[in-house]
């Protein structure tokens, strides 16, 4: 230990395949040892951070320098070496692992540093993604100088994230062995985006009032019969040429990516028809997703318009949820929930999706579905309210 030379070589740029590689092997070939590496990617961006022992290095640290320069004009990355002077661990200390889960909004991030601050925790290494209106964030933090007992700690920061919209969870234990969790994307309400619906009712001289007549607002059990009575009849392929044209936002393939990398099973609970849900389950790679289920007459390939009634019993979407955790070995306090909101910027918060207008247009404008089929597809991915 005593003889060692350490040095940091830190630097970021555009990824490519091989870069850890193109950097490591010459600082290898002159013998230069690598003890710590910390390399991320995110968005395209490159960043690495390696720990080096030159004692045993056959080149002196100018040339060392060259040598990094070197590097960086042929591998892309801007590069950078300082001396390294390691702090000691600390034996004394008790690392706790935090999950903030939500929607998104502004100042979330300085609210819990400046809580974590207030109680002398330090943030040893955090991770955090926001896109399509949901936040998340794994945080390791250490709590050995924290100046209050730890289950006031757990109080103070859930009261503080719970008036942000988060929910806060806690591992104290075992910390580098993370428990399993659940997401449930939850939508009670259609994930056609309104706007695109609103075109299409225009487009196809449906009103307002004729939509809110099929669709009662009040009653979603009804809203969905509606839309099955509306669709009854209408060939499987076409309903899924129509399901086929939906394209999922760039922002929720990545949010799915991100959740599913940290270990997260993913379920998304609908009142969509489970004809569209299965679609997005596959479409998303994700573990689980339960809709609405519709009929469909295998010998004549066309929807039935029939509902199996066990939809409509209280608790229906909570004992599917229910056999998840129990398949999955998962603790109710480790299943977060994220639901849509009335009046919010993303009205399915996590998933965005934009449903394929053209096709629709396209089957009404050549009379092969009629306004009351269209009707009944506006319903198709869940009650539509305006």
């Amino acid at each position: 230990m005593a003889n060692q030379k350490l040095y940091m070589v830190h630097g970021m740029g555009n990824d490519s395949i091989g870069l850890v590689e193109r950097i490591a092997a010459p600082i290898a070939a002159v013998k230069g040892n690598i003890l710590d590496l910390r390399q991320d990617v995110m968005h395209g961006l490159f960043t690495v951070y390696l720990v080096v022992d030159l004692a045993e290095a056959e080149i002196r640290i100018p040339e060392f320098t060259k040598l990094v320069d070197k590097i960086a004009d042929e591998t892309g990355p801007t590069l950078f070496m300082d001396k390294y002077v390691p702090v000691a661990r600390q034996p004394s200390k008790v690392n706790m692992l935090m999950v903030l889960l939500g929607h998104d909004r502004p100042g979330i991030i300085a609210a819990i540093s400046e809580g974590l601050k207030r109680y002398t925790i330090n943030i040893e290494f955090s991770q955090m993604v926001a896109r399509e209106g949901v936040f998340l964030m794994e945080l390791q933090v250490d709590i050995s100088r924290c100046t209050v007992p730890v289950e006031n700690l757990k109080t103070a920061l859930r009261e503080t994230m719970q008036k942000l919209g988060i929910s806060t969870m806690f591992q104290v234990r075992d910390v580098f062995n993370k428990k399993k969790r659940i997401i449930v994307f939850d939508y009670s309400r259609s994930m056609m985006p309104r706007a695109e619906m609103e075109e299409i009712m225009r487009q196809c001289g449906i009103s307002r009032a004729e939509l809110a007549a099929a669709y009662p607002a009040k009653d979603p059990d009804a809203a969905m019969k509606k839309a099955a009575a509306l669709v009854e009849g209408l060939p499987e392929d076409l309903v899924n040429s129509v399901i086929a044209s939906v394209e999922v936002s760039q922002p929720t393939m990545e949010l799915m990516q991100t959740l599913k990398t940290m270990g997260y099973r993913i379920v998304l609970a609908t009142g969509a028809f489970t004809l569209f849900s299965d679609y997005l389950k596959g479409k998303l790679d994700i573990s689980f997703a339960f809709g609405c289920p519709l009929g469909v007459n295998d010998d004549r390939k066309v929807i039935t318009g029939e509902i199996d009634e066990s939809f409509f019993v209280a608790g229906y979407r909570d004992s599917l949820l229910h056999g998840i955790m129990a398949g999955e070995a998962v603790e109710a306090e480790e299943v977060t929930r994220i639901a849509d909101a009335p009046g919010g910027v993303f009205e399915t918060p996590g998933i965005g999706v934009s449903i394929g207008m053209k096709v629709v247009l396209d089957y009404y404008n050549q009379h092969i579905i009629s306004k009351e089929n269209v009707l009944g597809l506006l319903g198709f991915f869940g009650p539509p309210a305006l």
